[in-house]
């Protein structure tokens, strides 16, 4: 294959993935005593998808181009992921530290120009957090050293929560990270408005301070209203099933809603269903092997499950590239970038090492 330069990849790659801000999604956080779970719905054109096991003590460079400078870490923890763009690239998952991650579109949103941190694209930011990060605290704290770098592609921000019940609200607005936690998070969900948006429209209604009847719409700020609504209304259900509600009263009416994940961040188990097999899966995090001398495993996200667990197999870079050829072809913005470019993203995984133990 032709080399191209990861300048030219990266560039091209920018220029094709502007329209991907439009991805609508709803996050939100419930919590019943001690135990804490998390709601995502995935709102896009194509549902394929691979659900990655990532492990431990791996040894990983960011890919990133000049100005930025040269990253390397190892991965503390292992985790699973939800990728479409190819291992390493995720939208959102879970660690073994009970950590959960994900992103949405935000059009508000600005990246930090690059300066002395660290830089890495966005979805290499949420895997480099699920390697590294124990606590929502850790992953505010992070920011001293490393930022999410203006080459990025997708307008996002994030929801992350971990098992003590801590959560927060990442945003970049005007360049600057803006994360809402505590007493500033009030009502733990996002979707694809500002956080502040989102509660300044949030107290129009019955129930938070207005007048105005719950809307029936998708549109972002209602979906987050419905969501808030749900949380409020919460008295003690099964939190699983519930949360499973909560996914399909904020789901979108076009039928693009591709998944919907449950995380139970202290018993390390995630529940999905998608909308090419409605069939609730679950896995468990404690089953799984993160050990960095065995092979990395993926399953489609699609696929049913034999004694209701995942059928995962070893991961392969053909493996990688079909899913990456899969999504990118259904996708408007995405279909014309060139086969160079989705193998150099399909092979990136082969430059991870994993460290030597220390005796």
């Amino acid at each position: 294959m032709k080399k191209i330069s990861l300048i030219c990849i990266l560039t091209f790659y920018a220029f094709f993935l502007i329209s991907f801000e439009g991805i609508a999604c709803t996050t939100f956080c419930l919590q019943d005593g001690n135990r804490v779970v998390f709601g995502r719905n995935f709102d896009f054109p194509v549902g394929y998808g691979h659900v990655v096991i990532n492990k431990r003590n791996t040894t990983k460079a960011a890919m990133i181009r000049p100005p930025e400078k040269p990253f390397e870490w190892t991965s503390k923890f292992g985790s699973v992921t939800f990728n479409q763009n190819g291992r390493e690239f995720p939208y959102g998952g879970i660690n073994e530290s009970g950590l959960v991650i994900e992103q949405m579109a935000l059009n508000e949103s600005i990246y930090p120009e690059s300066d002395h941190r660290y830089g890495l694209t966005e979805l290499q930011w949420i895997q480099y957090q699920l390697d590294n990060s124990a606590s929502v605290e850790e992953v505010i704290a992070s920011e001293k050293f490393l930022r999410i770098s203006p080459q990025s592609v997708a307008k996002l921000h994030f929801l992350v929560a971990d098992k003590m019940g801590n959560v927060a609200t990442i945003e970049f607005i005007d360049g600057k990270m803006v994360a809402h936690t505590g007493e500033g998070l009030p009502v733990k969900v996002l979707a694809n408005d500002t956080y502040k948006n989102s509660m300044n429209y949030l107290e129009d209604f019955s129930g938070f301070g207005g007048t105005k009847d719950i809307p029936v719409s998708s549109a972002p700020l209602d979906r987050f209203v419905n969501a808030a609504v749900a949380l409020q209304e919460f008295s003690g259900e099964d939190l699983i099933d519930y949360s499973f509600k909560i996914l399909e009263r904020v789901k979108q009416e076009d039928s693009s809603t591709q998944w919907s994940i449950v995380y139970d961040l202290n018993n390390l188990e995630v529940y999905f269903k998608t909308r090419n097999n409605p069939e609730l899966r679950k896995f468990s995090l404690q089953e799984m092997d993160f050990d960095c001398d065995s092979p990395v495993q993926y399953a489609n996200i699609d696929e049913g499950s034999t004694a209701g667990k995942l059928l995962f197999e070893d991961f392969s870079p053909e493996q990688n590239e079909d899913l990456i050829n899969r999504v990118w072809s259904e996708v408007e913005f995405l279909s014309p970038l060139p086969l160079e470019v989705r193998k150099f993203y399909a092979d990136y995984p082969m430059t991870l090492k994993c460290e030597e133990r220390k005796l």
